[in-house]
């Protein structure tokens, strides 16, 4: 919510990741041409949906190539893939899938993605499930929309609820996770209760951090008021 969603565009050359970026920013960001390679490293930009930032990254088309600054550009856009939030993989619908386009597929199965087959007002010849658009002519109404509804914040920001803020909190939650599987082991080990309690205190130590309060003297108030230990 706060620094917004890592969003890559992938796919071979050719299939108009570059008019999809320009057709999101609503600017000529990206150089658009016809020849296969024309984007050799990442451009990025920003935009806004609702309550949703993305952070768009554009990367060189995934091809086999002899072209060493190119190639370094396939690279890094592989690497990218997986540190993405969220990936847009883009398929030429007007051409058939060929082995680039599969082994994207494969790539990018499991993670969080969206299929789209562009260059919609050209036909379509290919029966892969995903989102039909056409980037040049800014046909790309569905695939925002499926963005808002995928990433709606409204009922988190609308809400008197309690939540993560930012990365501190989440580590915080993920050491009292840990203190309490100790714990928790330490109890499955027949390990005396006082020697327990060390686990315990830090997971609600960390947990009573996250809302800003004080954890020690209630954690062990009400400790000493259910179990017989030592102090």
């Amino acid at each position: 919510m706060k620094d917004g969603i890592s969003t890559v565009i992938v796919g071979k050359p050719n299939v108009d990741k570059s008019s999809l970026l320009n057709a999101l920013l609503e600017e000529d960001k990206a150089i658009v041409t016809d020849i296969a390679g024309t984007t050799r490293d990442v451009v990025e930009g920003s935009i806004r949906l609702n309550d949703i930032v993305l952070n768009m990254i554009d990367t060189a088309g995934i091809r086999e190539t002899e072209d060493k600054i190119e190639h370094m550009g396939v690279k890094k856009s592989l690497s990218l893939i997986d540190q993405a939030d969220l990936v847009l993989v883009v398929l030429d619908g007007s051409r058939p899938i060929e082995a680039e386009d599969k082994e994207l597929l494969e790539r990018t199965e499991g993670l969080n993605r969206i299929v789209l087959i562009n260059k919609s007002d050209k036909g379509c010849v290919i029966d892969t499930e995903g989102i039909h658009i056409s980037a040049k002519e800014n046909h790309i109404d569905e695939l925002i929309q499926h963005i808002k509804d995928e990433f709606d914040f409204s009922a988190i920001t609308n809400s008197q609820a309690q939540v993560l803020a930012n990365q501190r909190q989440v580590q915080l939650l993920e050491k009292a996770s840990q203190s309490l599987n100790v714990a928790i082991q330490a109890m499955e080990d027949g390990i005396p209760t006082d020697l327990i309690v060390t686990g315990l205190y830090d997971s609600w130590e960390n947990l009573k951090e996250i809302l800003g309060e004080q954890a020690k003297e209630d954690l062990l108030d009400e400790l000493f008021k259910r179990f017989c230990i030592g102090k």
